[in-house]
């Protein structure tokens, strides 16, 4: 049974005979119901699957940066799913079955405000990370910075998608939960204060915590 809100003429949500309606990005959206499917998939379709799965697994720990740092990447597409698509076409290497994401051409965030210059991370005596960068360039001074660290093989990240303002040139996060020998990788992007622009993020290198 579907439920129409606004009439005739409006959007419906729910099943009525062979479509579904249901709202997606403040548009009213309607789809055919799948059939079922006898044949077996081609071996295109086979490679798609693990790519899309190769990308999920790999972006799950980050889905709440993703989710601002890749806001409006796509019309009409949340920043999560629009992050997949950019994994997947620039960062997922590989033959089907064995895709892997390489980290260095991921990204965290992504558009076009100013990505800045002398982009660098260190881990600290206390087993921090120090995310620096230049002061000067055509920015706002209360862009914030988006900081994550990730441990891959572990399947885990640390981040802040406010970790600083642009204007300070620096920034710390802390690693505490980290073991020696964690292999983390090191990513940094910008953001407006008000969340409506950001920068394509910069990859920082992979880090051995000792």
């Amino acid at each position: 049974m579907a439920i129409i809100k606004k009439g005739i003429l409006g959007g419906f949500k729910g099943k009525a005979g062979a479509v579904v309606g249901y709202r997606l990005m403040d548009q009213d959206i309607m789809r055919g119901v799948p059939e079922f499917r006898s044949s077996k998939p081609t071996k295109k379709e086979e490679a798609n699957r693990w790519k899309f799965k190769t990308s999920q697994t790999w972006l799950q720990p980050l889905t709440e940066v993703l989710r601002v740092g890749f806001e409006g990447y796509k019309l009409n597409c949340h920043g999560f799913n629009g992050a997949k698509s950019f994994i997947s076409c620039n960062a997922v290497h590989g033959v089907d079955p064995f895709y892997y994401v390489d980290p260095a051409l991921a990204c965290i965030s992504h558009g076009k405000l100013y990505a800045g210059t002398g982009l660098k991370a260190e881990i600290t005596a206390e087993k921090n990370v120090l995310f620096s960068w230049d002061k000067e360039g055509p920015f706002a001074n209360n862009d914030r910075a988006i900081a994550v660290a990730y441990d891959i093989n572990d399947h885990s990240a640390i981040y802040d998608i406010a970790l600083a303002k642009r204007s300070t040139g620096m920034a710390t996060l802390e690693l505490a939960e980290y073991l020696p020998g964690a292999e983390v990788h090191m990513y940094l992007g910008f953001i407006t204060e008000d969340r409506k622009e950001r920068s394509i993020s910069q990859y920082l290198g992979m880090f051995l915590i000792l």
